[in-house]
């Protein structure tokens, strides 16, 4: 249990039983495995505090997660007064969100004295004037298995939607930029609004058989894991951005995928990607993550 210098690593990450998507936390566990090459104390509760010095927790926002850290009204004591870092990896957008808890849960974590938090939309990190984002990256070690398919010269979204426009639900942007392709004559689109009832083997299999994924964004302005599922597959993203992001991220080069802003920059890709290889240990690597354990 003990990494550089006696540190003991508490860890939140309940992939057990993360419904949203099945890869997530399972992959930073996977990553933060490799990098750190050590193993956590699983953190449920206060009691779990009692030898750790340094504690992450993989996404703040999640149920489970808030009910440990932030439902306890004596935890963030707790971490105060034994001084334990607390790195956080964030995916959700924390400002101006569909979800006006985020906020709350925001100011709340930032009454723990030693943080160190990784946030994911680009305007949150302006905003809190981070330099670093939080990235879905996959691990190398994570097995995307899926059924053997042909793979179509096609587009695909496959994710969450509303049916019916609702102006404050949660994906009404998405919704929005869906609604304007259903109507565009010849794209070769397909849509399949999942409502999150395909077990992940079968959403792989979905994603493998197109060869182009298109990838709107949902509740934030940031890459979600599905942009970096698709390139593990060999598909090309077909991936909406702001210009807030394109300035972020590079993996968003016109030779990795295709970026759009709005529908009328969206359409089969007819040029040449390369393949993209740079995974979560590389990331943990690149943002020198040991320096805020060690």
């Amino acid at each position: 249990l003990y990494y550089l210098n006696n540190t003991v690593i508490g860890i939140i990450c309940k992939d057990d039983v993360a419904a949203l998507s099945p890869s997530l936390f399972l992959n930073f566990r996977l990553g933060l495995t490799n990098y750190l090459k050590t193993k956590f104390v699983e953190v449920n509760d206060i009691n779990d505090l009692e030898d750790i010095t340094t504690l992450i927790i993989v996404d703040e926002h999640f149920g489970p997660h808030v009910s440990i850290w932030k439902d306890d009204p004596q935890f963030v004591n707790e971490l105060n007064n034994r001084k334990i870092k607390t790195i956080v990896f964030n995916f959700e957008k924390i400002f101006n969100s569909k979800f006006p808890w985020n906020a709350d849960h925001q100011e709340k974590l930032q009454t723990i004295n030693d943080l160190y938090q990784l946030v994911s939309d680009v305007d949150d990190a302006i905003a809190l004037n981070k330099k670093i984002i939080n990235k879905q990256l996959l691990s190398k070690d994570l097995q995307l298995e899926h059924d053997p398919v042909e793979r179509e010269n096609r587009i695909l979204f496959i994710g969450q939607s509303d049916p019916v426009y609702n102006p404050g639900w949660s994906y009404s942007r998405r919704f929005n930029i869906l609604n304007d392709l259903r109507s565009r004559p010849g794209l070769p689109l397909d849509i399949h609004v999942t409502d999150r009832k395909l077990s992940y083997k079968e959403f792989l299999t979905k994603l493998a058989s197109y060869k182009f994924i298109l990838n709107p964004l949902g509740t934030g302005d940031f890459i979600n894991i599905r942009f970096y599922e698709a390139l593990e597959l060999g598909c090309v993203p077909i991936q909406q951005v702001t210009e807030n992001m394109l300035n972020t991220y590079s993996e968003l080069s016109p030779n990795i995928c295709h970026t759009f802003k709005t529908t009328d920059e969206v359409g089969l890709p007819t040029r040449s990607f390369r393949k993209f290889e740079f995974y979560l240990e590389d990331y943990f690597k690149e943002i020198e993550l040991e320096k805020q354990i060690a």
